[in-house]
C-alpha cells in the first residue's frame, strides 16, 4: 500500500492540493520534486525548456499548476499556456504516469447524480478551463493517464474561501456567524483535502490510468452544513440568510468506481471531516 518506485514531480506544489500532495508523499518516504511558481513560471515562453531540463525520464508527474478560479477568458488563456507548456516541457522524455488535477465541474452545474461516465458539458468558465486542460494533456505521450476529478474541497489551508464549509469554517471562527444563501436548499458533495490526497497518492501507487471522480458519497445540503459547522462552534454561534437562492440545484455522486478501485479506502463522512477541520482550523488560530 502506498509503495512507490522513482521520483515524484508535483507542478503547483504550493497549491491547496499539490501542496497537500507534496507533503504526504514526503511523509511516505517518496522521492519528491515540488515545483511551485517561485522555482518555474509556467506562464513564461521559455518555461517549457526549463521544465525538459529538471525532468529525468521515469518520473511521475502531477499536474496540479493552475490560475483557479478561472473566472474570465484571460484566466482561461493564462491556464492554457501553462498546460501546453508543461506538455511541451514533456516531450521527449519517457515519463511513467501522468496525473492531471482536475474537477467535477466539467460535467457542469445541473442536477444529478455524476459518475465517471457521465458526458462533460461545462457551462461555466471555470469548467470550460478544467476539460480543456485536461484535453491537452491527452498530447502527452505516457502509458498511463489519470485524470482525478473531486467534487467541492474543503479542508485547514484553502486559499479560496468559496461558499460551502470553507467559509463557513472562517465565518464561523472569525465572528460566531455563519451567512448562506436564501434557505441553503442546493445539495453538494464535500470532499475532505485528506481524501483527495489519499486517492491521488493510491491511485500512483498502484499505476491507476482513466478518470477518477473523488467524493464522499454523501451528498448534503448548504443548510445542514453550515447547522453541523454551527453545532461545533463556541455557544451563541448563528447561522443567517442573506440574499436568495434562486433554482437550486441537486448533485449527488456514484461512487462505485472509486470504491472498486480502492476497495479499503473509507471517504470521511460530512460531520466527521467538519469536526475535524473546524478544530485544527481553531488550533491553528489559538
Amino acid at each position: 500500500m502506498n509503495s512507490f518506485d522513482g521520483r515524484l514531480v508535483v507542478l503547483g506544489a504550493t497549491g491547496f492540493v499539490g501542496g497537500n500532495v507534496v507533503t504526504r508523499a514526503l511523509a511516505l518516504g517518496w522521492d519528491v520534486l515540488g515545483l511551485s511558481s517561485k522555482d518555474i513560471d509556467l506562464r513564461s515562453q521559455d518555461s517549457s525548456a526549463t521544465l525538459s531540463k529538471l525532468l529525468r525520464d521515469g518520473d511521475t508527474i502531477v499536474h496540479g499548476a493552475a490560475v483557479v478560479p478561472a473566472r474570465n477568458a484571460v484566466d482561461v488563456i493564462q491556464n492554457l499556456l501553462i498546460t501546453q507548456h508543461v506538455v511541451d516541457g514533456i516531450a521527449g522524455h519517457e515519463i511513467t504516469q501522468l496525473v492531471v488535477i482536475s474537477s467535477d465541474i466539467v460535467y457542469g452545474s445541473q442536477s444529478g447524480v455524476y459518475n465517471e461516465v457521465t458526458p462533460c458539458s461545462p457551462d461555466t468558465i471555470h469548467g470550460i478551463m478544467n476539460l480543456a486542460r485536461e484535453l491537452t494533456c491527452e498530447d502527452v505521450s505516457t502509458s498511463i493517464f489519470t485524470v482525478v476529478r473531486p467534487s467541492a474541497i474543503y479542508g485547514v489551508g484553502d486559499p479560496h474561501n468559496s461558499y460551502g464549509p470553507n467559509r463557513f469554517i472562517s465565518q464561523m471562527i472569525e465572528n460566531g456567524e455563519i451567512k448562506i444563501f436564501g434557505e441553503g436548499a442546493a445539495i453538494r458533495d464535500h470532499v475532505l483535502i485528506d481524501d483527495v490526497v489519499e486517492v491521488i497518492v493510491r491511485a500512483i501507487s498502484a499505476r491507476q490510468a482513466g478518470v477518477i471522480n473523488i467524493a464522499s458519497g454523501e451528498s448534503i445540503s448548504f443548510a445542514a452544513i453550515a447547522e453541523l459547522i454551527r453545532k461545533e462552534g463556541p455557544d451563541g454561534s448563528s447561522i443567517v440568510v442573506t440574499g436568495s437562492e434562486s433554482s437550486p440545484t441537486f448533485r449527488s455522486y456514484d461512487i462505485s468506481n472509486l470504491v472498486r478501485l480502492f476497495p479499503d479506502f473509507k471517504p470521511t463522512p460530512p460531520a466527521v471531516g467538519v469536526r475535524r477541520v473546524v478544530t485544527e482550523a481553531a488550533r491553528r488560530l489559538s
